[in-house]
């Protein structure tokens, strides 16, 4: 009987589990630079040296009081890189596309995405259907989100579409 039970609760969980799309980070892209685990040295020959900036976040994967060492931002025009000095690690933590297409998000051989993607290509390649979303300063926007959830991790990153345009993408992690 409790075999029964078990199987009814986490078969279901299981299922659902195995349809979720996941990403492995590591054959991601963002203009070229590699999506996470990129170097500073990188950035820099790519987009030149750049006064770094503090980030004060209550929670995540980048709060330097949870994580206990101090994070650090790199804000360009179209990207905004995040990471901490003492690993030497870097991602791409928001990249605004451009309508011409020239910064593009790739995904192994599987997918590119830029600012001449739709919102119907993003549903297409994540397999299911954009939300709606509010974003906080920019409630006046019709914007529509696509999440994806890298694998074996709790993080992940989101599109935003404006109008059927892919216009951001935006890293996530729990908080």
């Amino acid at each position: 009987m409790i075999r029964v039970f078990f199987l009814l609760i986490w078969l279901p969980a299981l299922v659902l589990v195995q349809h979720e799309k996941t990403f492995l980070s590591e054959y991601i892209y963002v203009d070229g630079l590699a999506f996470r685990q990129q170097g500073l040295k990188s950035i820099f020959e790519k987009y030149g040296p750049i006064k770094r900036s503090p980030t004060d976040y209550e929670c995540g994967f980048h709060s330097n009081e949870e994580q206990g060492k101090t994070y650090y931002q790199f804000i360009y025009p179209q990207i905004t890189w995040i990471g901490s000095a003492e690993d030497g690690r870097f991602l791409a933590d928001r990249v605004i596309f451009d309508q011409e297409g020239q910064i593009k998000w790739v995904y192994f051989k599987e997918a590119e995405f830029s600012g001449k993607s739709t919102q119907a290509e993003g549903e297409d390649f994540m397999g299911k259907n954009a939300e709606p979303i509010q974003i906080y300063g920019r409630e006046e926007e019709e914007l529509f989100c696509l999440g994806g959830r890298f694998t074996h991790s709790d993080d992940g990153f989101f599109f935003l579409f404006k109008q059927g345009k892919l216009i951001e993408l935006q890293y996530w992690s729990p908080c």
